[in-house]
């Protein structure tokens, strides 16, 4: 029933005069309502397998691995279904599967984990399959080059505004009632986003390479340099979605309402600072790199001022300044990675999937080596490898000229 109500609905189709329209929906649906259910259960997933699994950071470490590893090898079959049901439609079973996940969490017990686990970290990997791709995608053509920096910066800005009120909220929920009802809130509003899915027009690609193709183009000159910024990005991301949670949660004696009112305030000040730095970045090339490089070494002197946290003030007072030279990475960055995108004009979902694929195989590699170093060093002296993969991001400016 599902299904022939999915083949059934027929979105808008896109044209150029549909930019604009075309990021309004994708806007709404992934930055807002999406990105509410994200601002709410990104920092506490982490800790409730954590806590779930007995405080082992290993092995929350592998799972997250595994879950990458599995990512990548379902990305060629997955994208090659994708491009039969479209990425309106791909977007909208990524909400479903993000759903499951949810409803699995919801359900994990001692006795069902057997079971459980593995079903949803298989759901957690097709929900990235089905969603991530289409997204970049939409997101490159529903944005022009000239302003992406802008339209990059009121996303992020945006989810940073979600950061004020999703961890308060989440922490707050938690703190008074438990998990199950944090993770039905975020069921609602991912079926809401999921609806909102259907809504966004309807892109025309063919995703044409099979697994060959992939791994010729991913050791390729061509895109050596820029699949070597994203695999150390995933590298750095790896820290920052996972071990940087757990490690907020130890430091803070599992305070959820504190943890998440830091992390809250601490994003508050970005928003700002943000939107400025965006309007700067779509000046010129040279303010996009000039940008980058300073964002490189601020960012990663900050990942190395977090090994000494202590307390609740230093959380505060380092996260704020990490938050802030974090926007002149990542804004820069990205832009300059959704003009090389775009710059691929038939080959755009393909790149997409190779700069997914290298990232995960980042974020992998990072948590294997977490799993291993934590047995003989504390969880953060790993940020060592966060502040070592930033300075690789800077790869990102030999591909200027795609």
């Amino acid at each position: 029933m599902i299904g022939r109500l999915i083949s059934s609905f027929h979105p808008l189709e896109f044209t150029k005069e549909h930019k604009n329209s075309g990021f309004v929906h994708l806007f709404i649906s992934k930055r807002l309502i999406h990105g509410a259910a994200t601002a709410m259960s990104g920092v506490f997933v982490p800790i409730f397998l954590y806590q779930f699994f007995h405080e082992q950071l290993g092995t929350v470490a592998w799972l997250y691995a595994a879950m990458s590893l599995l990512y990548i090898l379902l990305m060629v079959p997955g994208m090659k279904l994708i491009t039969r049901i479209g990425f309106s439609r791909s977007l909208f079973i990524s909400g479903l599967l993000g759903i499951a996940v949810f409803i699995l969490l919801y359900s994990l017990t001692e006795i069902n984990a057997g079971w459980v686990i593995p079903i949803l970290f298989l759901s957690f990997a097709m929900f990235r399959v089905f969603h991530w791709v289409p997204y970049h995608v939409d997101f490159t053509l529903f944005t022009h080059h000239g302003e992406r920096g802008k339209m990059v910066s009121v996303s992020f800005a945006t989810v940073a505004f979600l950061g004020v009120v999703g961890p308060i909220s989440a922490g707050y929920i938690i703190t008074n009632n438990g998990y199950d009802a944090l993770f039905a809130v975020i069921i609602t509003l991912l079926i809401a986003a999921s609806i909102s899915y259907l809504f966004i027009p309807k892109v025309d690609m063919n995703f044409s390479w099979g697994v060959k193709d992939v791994v010729v183009n991913s050791f390729s000159k061509r895109y050596r340099q820029v699949l070597l910024g994203e695999f150390a990005n995933g590298f750095e991301v790896a820290i920052t979605l996972v071990i940087w949670p757990i490690f907020l949660f130890e430091i803070l004696n599992g305070n959820f309402l504190q943890i998440g009112a830091l992390s809250a305030v601490i994003v508050l000040f970005t928003i700002v600072l943000q939107l400025a730095v965006g309007k700067y970045v779509d000046r010129t090339k040279s303010a996009e790199f000039k940008t980058l490089r300073w964002g490189t070494w601020l960012y990663a002197i900050g990942w190395i001022a977090k090994i000494f946290v202590l307390s609740a003030t230093q959380v505060f007072l380092v996260g704020l300044y990490h938050n802030l030279a974090k926007i002149f990475l990542d804004t820069p960055y990205s832009t300059i990675v959704y003009d090389q995108s775009e710059a691929q004009g038939e080959y755009l979902d393909e790149f997409t999937a190779l700069r997914e694929i290298a990232s995960h195989l980042g974020r992998g590699v990072c948590l294997v080596l977490v799993a291993t170093l934590t047995l003989y060093i504390p969880i953060a002296w790993t940020f060592i490898l966060a502040a070592g993969a930033i300075f690789a991001i800077s790869g990102i400016y030999r591909v200027a000229n795609y």
